[in-house]
């Protein structure tokens, strides 16, 4: 009885020597997961812009775009500022790409598949930066750039030059969102 109740004592203190050594927030190390914008995240960004209102619909799609970053496995690297997301795309969406077709090239990559049917019309441009070789032939990288939540970029600005709607969604990694902003 002696042992068990030594053992017992011993398990004891090192379970709370490990609570003592874990982070206390919960997302530190948590996968990548998706996040919808409320009404008033989306405002605020909107305010950053001339002559912006919200989109709900907007939001949905950049939504489904976080999503596909968060559950497809591409490969992530965090800077300071933005997550680099990486994956591949083939001919077709690239030729979508080229003429700004932007729902159609994201359908052919599959974003929004299974969870809302696709990007339904091409009315939209992403706000975000995107590289990716556009002259090559067959499947090449794909690279998406968002920036953490609440930083203006050149390539928003850019991109909100004669729209007038906004819509915005999070990839959050390690408890910091990041921005997939669309403009309409």
């Amino acid at each position: 009885m002696k042992n068990w109740k030594k053992l017992l004592a011993c398990l004891l203190v090192g379970l709370m020597a490990l609570t003592v050594f874990t982070a206390c927030d919960a997302s530190v190390g948590a996968p990548m997961s998706p996040k919808r914008s409320n009404a008033e995240s989306a405002k605020a960004l909107c305010k950053q812009f001339d002559n912006m209102t919200y989109s709900k619909d907007l939001s949905e799609k950049a939504y489904y775009v976080a999503y596909w970053v968060a559950s497809y496995p591409g490969s992530c690297k965090v800077e300071k500022t933005e997550l680099s997301w990486q994956g591949s795309i083939g001919n077709d969406a690239k030729a979508q790409m080229k003429i700004g077709r932007y729902a159609d090239t994201f359908d052919l990559m599959g974003i929004g598949k299974g969870i809302g049917g696709g990007m339904g019309n091409n009315d939209f441009v992403p706000g975000f930066y995107i590289d990716t070789d556009l002259e090559s032939n067959g499947t090449s990288d794909i690279i998406f750039v968002l920036p953490t939540d609440g930083r203006k970029t050149d390539t928003m600005t850019k991109a909100a030059k004669g729209k007038t709607k906004l819509g915005v969604a999070y990839v959050v990694k390690d408890g910091v969102r990041y921005a997939v902003v669309l403009f309409g």
